[in-house]
């Protein structure tokens, strides 16, 4: 059966009579004015007694890295905008706002409440869409108090923020100190083994002695050639003494060419060895020079960018105190329950009405 009951017609079926049912609403209008009035009176004695709460606001500007383009600061992405929420962690920490409770004593006054639900009923981080603007709102029954904990917050999380880069770049700035020493190090120790290498075996003295052999052994190959031709001369004649005299000095000479010769091989193994060692200390002697220039300007580039590289947050609205309570909402309250009363009243009297036989 229909929960609103008609009259039949003519043809047996149920039928609305719309101007009987708004006249049946007319009369009954003091119960559905009486209804209004105590409910919304209701709310009103409801939201007086109930505890004033109050919402302090504050801002945070979270600025591009300085060492950026600034010319890119016009065209930030929306992906990087989106980026930035990572900042709300900074704002809403466990650590953060349980100091924010030790400061205020808050945890003293409701020490039966976990930091969780107290965190979830007192502090609110939002960064607005499509801006770089980081709000902290701080909601406590005293207006002084919640603006001193959002600015409070506000001022922590920027430097919360400015830690955090600090350890990154003293993070970047120790490696490339150690990089650095470590280069030097080297350096130093290819020095002094291209040092000590001069010292303990120089090269200029070995290549003046084998200059002095290759002379040497010059002038004894033009004394053996004269020699011999004068030999050759001696033989087409008749033999005397003077042959036998200049067959010795040709023979000796021929002895000493194969010396000189010898010692000049010698030498110049030596002189090869020496010069191979030689080139191979000053290629990694090179090295180790470009490794330690290129590891000084990493470091001096990393000293230069110190505090440049990461988001630079700053408080551009620390709050006022608030005048108006943010709880109890007394305008909203009154206009939900005379909402909810004239809807009830509607409801129970759609639901009494009797039409009546034509």
């Amino acid at each position: 059966m229909s929960v609103i009951s008609g009259i039949r017609d003519s043809s047996g079926q149920d039928s609305f009579d719309a101007h009987q049912y708004l006249q049946y609403l007319r009369r009954r209008w003091k119960f559905i004015f009486i209804v209004c009035v105590a409910a919304g009176a209701a709310a009103l004695i409801v939201s007086l007694l109930l505890p004033k709460q109050y919402t302090a606001t504050a801002s945070i500007l979270i600025d591009s890295p300085a060492g950026n383009d600034p010319r890119s600061s016009t065209a930030v992405s929306p992906i990087y905008l989106e980026s930035l929420r990572t900042y709300e962690l900074f704002a809403s920490s466990d650590t953060l706002f349980s100091r924010a409770l030790d400061k205020f004593h808050l945890r003293d006054a409701q020490s039966s409440s976990t930091l969780e639900s107290l965190k979830r009923r007192l502090l609110k981080v939002t960064k607005l869409r499509d801006t770089k603007v980081l709000q902290i709102s701080a909601t406590l029954r005293d207006p002084k108090e919640a603006q001193a904990l959002a600015q409070f917050l506000a001022q922590e999380t920027v430097n919360l923020s400015r830690e955090a880069n600090r350890a990154g770049d003293q993070e970047l700035l120790d490696d490339a100190q150690r990089q650095s020493d470590e280069a030097q190090k080297r350096l130093e120790q290819m020095q002094t083994a291209w040092s000590d290498f001069n010292l303990r075996q120089p090269l200029e003295p070995l290549r003046a002695e084998m200059d002095t052999l290759i002379g040497l052994r010059d002038r004894v190959r033009k004394d053996l050639l004269d020699s011999r031709a004068e030999l050759a001369e001696f033989t087409g004649r008749a033999a005397d003494e003077r042959t036998a005299g200049v067959r010795a000095r040709v023979e000796s000479l021929e002895k000493q060419d194969i010396e000189i010769s010898r010692q000049i091989e010698t030498k110049a193994a030596l002189i090869s060895r020496r010069t191979a060692r030689s080139e191979e200390l000053q290629q990694q002697l090179r090295t180790a020079m470009g490794f330690y220039d290129a590891a000084g300007a990493r470091l001096r580039d990393l000293r230069a960018s110190a505090g440049l590289r990461g988001e630079r947050l700053r408080v551009i609205d620390p709050g006022v105190v608030p005048e108006r309570p943010s709880f109890p909402n007394i305008p909203l309250n009154a206009a939900l329950a005379l909402a909810v009363a004239l809807a009830g009243c509607i409801t129970y009297l759609t639901l009494t009405f009797r039409p009546m036989e034509r």
